[in-house]
């Protein structure tokens, strides 16, 4: 193997490399990248057991060949390098290749190539393909809400449901659930259930990216995402994801529509009081507006008015101000509808002027008996 390729563009690719390659544990290979030169590119190659990363890159090869290089060593090597072109070359017979750039010379262990995990091929026949920009607000609106909770599996994945004539993403983790629908995305096989985890890094690769594909394996247990040169590969969660269609209300008594940057103000700031990880608050909706109000023991109170148009009758719910704070950064519409029947049920959320069959998030309420007192309507209800 000997190849010469730029410095800062094989840095960027081994700074990706470093997010899916584990610093310590599992296999030894798995702390390797593998580098595979043939032509006019070399390919980079990295996995943790769960996820595969592999990232082509233009580079000049004298002669093409394969090897595995300890992957944390080669990233913080060459993010210190100046730039120039990087050559990479074999060095003898040794089990070393040869490292130089500019008056920098290194030689790195190598392991054989042969160590290094295969996946299973991609089934082009089931291929998706989408646009990349819309794909990635999509991720944003979902990926937050999956739970984290490895003993219920299901909930740990994105679903990625390709029937009808759309394709929707959702995720939920017992206390909240999130939809994004892409329109005229979808098909006739069947849903897929991705990592979190994968479809969260699947995002960050879709920046000035046009186009993203989304591609089967051919035995169906995998999915790779192929954004430009980059292709991330995960196995899917054989579990299955909740019907998300029961855990929406069809129904409301209460509908307020507020303006989503002050709302998210006053959340953020109510969400400094209280105790506990859930920071309750009061949302108070009244025919003047919606009041919030949140309090702690050891903490003090505040409250605040936001204004909101009511339809429908006056009622107020406690939430949660973490979880309705992650819904706030999420949505990106001017304003916001929050619509609930009693305090006791869940509330969900849509961008002002959406279609009910358009992008949501239901978050399920908390019983705070002193909040829930502060607010007449409220009390009354409960």
């Amino acid at each position: 193997m000997d190849l010469t390729i730029d410095q800062a563009a094989l840095s960027r690719a081994l700074r990706l490399v470093a997010r899916v390659t584990p610093t310590k544990g599992i296999l030894p290979i798995f702390q390797m990248v593998l580098l595979d030169a043939e032509q006019d590119r070399l390919t980079l190659g990295a996995t943790d057991g769960e996820l595969g990363l592999a990232i082509t890159l233009a580079s000049q090869v004298a002669t093409p060949g394969r090897t595995a290089i300890p992957a944390r060593l080669l990233n913080d090597f060459t993010s210190e390098l100046p730039a120039e072109p990087v050559r990479l070359e074999r060095d003898g017979d040794q089990q070393r290749v040869r490292l130089t750039c500019g008056r920098f010379v290194a030689h790195l262990a190598t392991t054989d190539p042969d160590d290094f995990p295969t996946f299973p091929p991609p089934d082009e026949a089931g291929a998706l393909d989408l646009d990349a920009a819309r794909l990635r607000a999509a991720i944003a609106r979902v990926v937050f809400a999956a739970s984290r909770d490895e003993a219920r599996p299901a909930l740990t994945g994105i679903l990625f449901d390709r029937s009808g004539d759309e394709l929707t993403l959702a995720a939920a983790d017992g206390f909240r659930l999130a939809r994004a629908c892409l329109p005229e995305a979808g098909s006739s096989a069947e849903p897929w259930l991705v990592p979190a985890r994968a479809v969260g890094e699947f995002g960050r690769l879709l920046v000035d990216v046009e186009a993203a594909r989304l591609i089967p394996t051919a035995d169906g247990q995998g999915v790779y995402f192929v954004a430009r040169e980059t292709s991330l590969f995960t196995r899917l969660i054989a579990d299955r994801f909740p019907d998300i269609q029961k855990v929406i209300p069809q129904d409301s008594r209460t509908r307020v529509t507020v303006e989503t940057a002050v709302f998210r103000q006053a959340v953020r700031i109510a969400g400094l009081f209280g105790s506990g990880e859930a920071r309750p608050v009061l949302l108070n909706a009244t025919t003047s507006g919606l009041h919030l109000q949140a309090r702690g023991d050891e903490t003090g109170n505040a409250e605040t008015d936001v204004s909101a148009n009511l339809d429908g009758e006056p009622q107020a719910v406690v939430l949660n101000t973490r979880l309705l704070t992650d819904v706030l950064d999420a949505a990106r519409s001017p304003q916001l509808e929050l619509a609930w029947s009693s305090p006791q049920t869940p509330v969900v959320i849509r961008e002002a002027g959406k279609p009910e069959t358009s992008d949501l998030w239901v978050t399920m309420p908390l019983y705070d008996a002193a909040l829930l007192h502060q607010a007449p309507e409220a009390a009354a209800a409960a």
